[in-house]
């Protein structure tokens, strides 16, 4: 091949990348990023057998999603997420085999702050994960058995709006039309009616040199009439909490306090962590209280959570007694995106019968065992 020759593939080369390249910067940006967790847990509920095997998100679900903005101009940029769970040990999609179940929104951002469109994290949510060494994530362990926030609960139809940072605060509000439209709507996604659940989020954050301190609100109103499960037409379930963590030394401290009226939490239920039962008068105060501290090259966690329930909070026949979860982690990074962890997990006290096994209030204790690997793309 002469120079000639050369120099013309490499001029053609270029224009072609060219011609790609600017309906691309046209577009703006997209990306592709993801979590993949999969390992061995074991888990013994009292008066059960115990069950062990592969699974999925024993440090923090499994998810894949796709993010984008595109700067309109004048300090304004258009972005969106659409984010997947799913379950890597079968390969079916989680959040009730949704798409997007995890988020799924658009809106716009600037100087003033962000405006967020669609199904997504509740206001509170997005900051509660400091009250525990164990975040959102880890199960059993995490800060979700006392924090209700803590548990990333989504809501359909929300507007969110996130404060710029102003001095280490910044704000967050949340309100939802319709909490569950693939449950509260005659069509499966039809426009909120008096049977919607609506709920309001907002939360705010300090964040200091090697502290931080979060303080929010969230309540619901509910549209459904229901009677299972304890539950009321006419209750009002609400909470407020506060907590952060503070770093002393090598060691961080975690800790957070929030109450729940009208509502109970359960610590768990046929494995499936962090849920909420509704109790008119019910309410209960949750504490948390962690340690993160580095080992080696890993880090080892530590916490104690409680969940102190009023006399209000009967199933069963049985009054709910207090809730306590021991929990004890380690995590290993092999790179920044990949790491091994093991942790385990200890609840003793009040749980209700969810799933007709006969088993309820403080008479009961749960031990979960989790080891696994991680890895970010």
């Amino acid at each position: 091949m002469n120079q000639a020759t050369t120099l013309k593939l490499a001029g053609t080369t270029a224009l072609i990348t060219a011609a790609f390249a600017a309906p691309a910067h046209a577009a703006g940006s997209v990306t592709l990023y993801g979590l993949v967790d999969v390992g061995y847990q074991y888990q013994k509920f009292k008066g059960q057998d115990s069950t062990s095997g592969l699974t999925s998100g024993g440090q923090a679900a499994s998810r894949w999603g796709l993010r984008g903005s595109e700067d309109l101009g004048n300090g304004l940029q258009a972005n969106f997420t659409l984010e997947n769970g799913f379950d890597i040990t079968r390969g079916t999609a989680s959040q009730n085999g949704r798409l997007f179940g995890r988020l799924a929104w658009a809106g716009l951002s600037g100087g003033w702050g962000e405006l967020r469109l669609g199904r997504q994290t509740l206001a509170a949510t997005d900051y509660t994960g400091a009250f525990s060494p164990f975040g959102t994530s880890f199960q059993l362990a995490s800060g979700g058995q006392s924090i209700n926030s803590n548990t990333t609960p989504r809501a359909d139809s929300t507007v969110k709006y996130v404060s710029p940072t102003m001095s280490g605060l910044q704000a967050t509000l949340s309100y939802s039309f319709n909490a569950n439209l693939a449950q509260n709507s005659d069509g499966g996604g039809v426009a909120p009616s008096s049977r919607s659940d609506r709920v309001f989020s907002a939360a705010a954050h300090y964040k200091a040199a090697k502290w931080q301190l979060i303080g929010y609100y969230q309540g619901a109103s509910l549209g459904r009439e229901t009677s299972s499960g304890g539950s009321h037409a006419d209750v009002s379930p609400r909470e407020y909490g506060i907590g952060g963590s503070v770093e002393l030394g090598v060691f961080t401290l975690h800790g957070g306090f929030a109450q729940h009226k009208d509502a109970y939490i359960n610590g768990v239920a046929s494995g499936n962590t962090g849920q909420t039962a509704l109790f008119k008068g019910g309410k209960v105060n949750g504490y948390t209280l962690g340690v993160a501290v580095p080992v080696g090259t890993g880090t080892l966690l530590a916490s104690f959570q409680l969940s102190d329930p009023n006399d209000s909070v009967v199933r069963s026949g049985q009054q709910a007694e207090n809730q306590k979860v021991y929990s004890v982690g380690y995590t290993y990074p092999f790179s920044k995106r990949t790491n091994a962890y093991a942790y385990v997990s200890y609840l003793d006290g009040a749980w209700f019968d969810n799933a007709g096994t006969g088993v309820a209030a403080d008479d009961w204790n749960a031990t979960h065992f989790a080891v696994g690997l991680r890895h970010l793309f």
